[in-house]
């Protein structure tokens, strides 16, 4: 079985010669790597050309930046495998990862999505957890409900590629912000389960470059209370405003958000928080006036602002 691995590659440079060379070692060799450059502004070209001597490896080019969901979609109508599947040009994966998915879809040919466990990597490579996120399961397992949080990493669920003409392709309601694949996950769980593997097969990177941890757009703030609405809906009608083609309905649910200010408030704070904990001190302080203008009662803030204190002024370790 053929496999398409998507890489969205979009100022990476640091990090995706590692990415690429994770895919040319896994032992499972019946594969295509797409790599779909969103314009990007530094050496990241450099770093993918020299790979291209290995005819497996495609790169395409965009004229002009498109954003992570479409430039994504882009690169999923070029697969031409039996199977699909991504790595993140700043994320990592084990060498068996492929063959051990792959595994899963010749030995069930009834299931149509395989996630597993994962873990969290920093920028020199190393966990930042002591144990996988999923450690615990003894042995695998079906899913077969919509859920707010899976024990899987979204970009490394592999999919038979049939499943497009089923559910489509990743939403662009969510340009610019995340949610994309987890509200896909709940269309395709509606339809099939998703085989989890125990195995730790996907290292995410915890990268303050990354689309998650960059707060150039303020519907990032409540990306997570987007796909909350979503999966009420999703669970308790079995439909949502992006399945009935009315994306206006999903805006006028986010005004309803940035005008309560005490969700806001707490919105700022969380990130204010984030950016603490990667030392972005002017983001943070920015987020923080941001907080206090949405309310000056809400007791979190005033932790989150001892926080900043503290973690720029005090530990100096």
């Amino acid at each position: 079985m053929k496999v398409s691995i998507i890489m969205c590659s979009y100022n990476t440079a640091q990090y995706i010669g590692k990415a690429i060379e994770c895919i040319l070692a896994q032992t499972y060799t019946n594969w295509e790597l797409i790599i779909s450059d969103d314009r990007s502004k530094d050496n990241s070209l450099d770093v993918i050309r020299p790979y291209l001597t290995d005819t497996r490896i495609q790169l395409h080019i965009h004229e002009q930046n498109q954003g992570y969901v479409k430039n994504k979609n882009s690169a999923m109508r070029r697969a031409t495998g039996e199977l699909v599947t991504q790595l993140d040009s700043d994320d990592l994966c084990p060498a068996d990862s492929i063959r051990k998915q792959v595994d899963v879809f010749i030995q069930n040919p009834e299931i149509k999505i395989c996630g597993s466990d994962f873990n969290a990597i920093g920028v020199d490579d190393q966990p930042l957890h002591g144990v996988e996120y999923g450690a615990g399961h003894k042995k695998d397992f079906l899913i077969t409900e919509p859920a707010l949080q899976y024990p899987f990493w979204f970009p490394g669920l592999m999919w038979r590629r049939e499943l497009f003409k089923e559910i489509g392709y990743f939403p662009e309601y969510f340009s610019g912000i995340y949610g994309d694949d987890h509200y896909w996950t709940f269309k395709a769980i509606q339809r099939y389960p998703i085989y989890f593997l125990k195995d730790c097969l996907y290292y995410y990177r915890i990268n303050p470059g990354s689309i998650t941890n960059v707060l150039d757009d303020r519907r990032k703030l409540i990306a997570q209370d987007i796909i909350a609405e979503l999966y009420r809906l999703v669970t308790e009608t079995g439909t949502d405003w992006l399945e009935q083609g009315k994306p206006e309905d999903g805006f006028a649910f986010e005004e309803q958000l940035f005008n309560n200010k005490p969700l806001m408030a707490k919105r700022y704070g969380m990130w204010a928080a984030k950016a603490v904990d990667k030392k972005n001190w002017g983001q943070a302080k920015d987020l923080l006036k941001k907080h206090f203008s949405q309310s000056k009662t809400d007791i979190s803030g005033y932790r989150t602002l001892l926080y900043y204190i503290r973690s720029r002024y005090l530990n100096k370790g």
